[in-house]
C-alpha cells in the first residue's frame, strides 16, 4: 500500500492526517485526520497541585539567597517535549507499518522538527520517505492544510 501521512504537530498536539481520493475534480486528494495525540504534560508545567502558577519570591529573609531554577524548569520542558516525540514517533510508525511506500510530512516549528527527527527515522521503514515542512500549522482544517500543502508543491494536487 502506498500512502501518504501528514503530521502537523506543535508542542500541544499532534494531528496524524492521510490522503485518501477524493470525487471533487479541482481536488483528487483529499486529508482525512486518522488520529490526535495530546500533550498533557505541558498543560500542567508550571503549575502547582492547586493550579496556580508556581513563582520563585523568597518570602523567608533567614532562608538565605534565592537559587534560580529557571534553568532546571528549562531542562524540565526539553525532557517532557522529547518525551511527547518519541510517542508521536510509535503511533506514526503503528500507521505506515503496513505501507510498501510512501511519504511521511512532518510540520512543526523548527524545535519540535529537530526533537521528532531523530525517533521518526527510526521507526520508519527504509521505503518510507520522510519530508518536513518549519511551520505550525497544528491549528489548521483539514481542507486548508491541503491547500496550504499544495500551494507549496509539497504535497500532490
Amino acid at each position: 500500500m502506498t500512502g501518504f501521512c501528514v503530521i502537523a504537530a506543535d508542542s500541544a498536539r499532534a494531528r496524524f492526517f492521510l490522503a485518501e481520493e477524493s470525487a471533487a475534480p479541482r481536488a483528487p486528494l483529499k486529508l482525512v485526520e486518522r488520529e490526535t495525540l495530546e500533550n498533557p504534560d505541558l498543560r500542567t508545567l508550571g503549575r502547582s497541585v492547586t493550579g496556580r502558577p508556581r513563582t520563585e519570591t523568597n518570602t523567608n529573609r533567614e532562608a538565605g539567597p534565592m537559587h534560580p531554577v529557571g534553568a532546571q524548569r528549562e531542562r524540565h520542558r526539553v525532557e517532557l517535549e522529547r518525551r511527547y516525540a518519541l510517542r508521536m514517533a510509535g503511533l506514526a510508525g503503528n500507521i505506515t507499518h503496513t505501507w510498501k511506500d510512501g511519504t511521511v510530512l512532518l510540520v512543526a516549528d523548527a524545535k519540535l522538527l529537530g526533537l521528532v527527527r531523530g525517533p521518526l527515522r527510526k521507526v520508519l521503514p527504509a521505503r518510507i520517505e520522510l519530508k518536513e515542512l518549519a511551520k505550525n500549522h497544528a491549528h489548521l482544517t483539514p481542507a486548508e492544510l491541503r491547500d496550504e500543502l499544495v500551494a507549496g508543491k509539497i504535497m500532490p494536487g
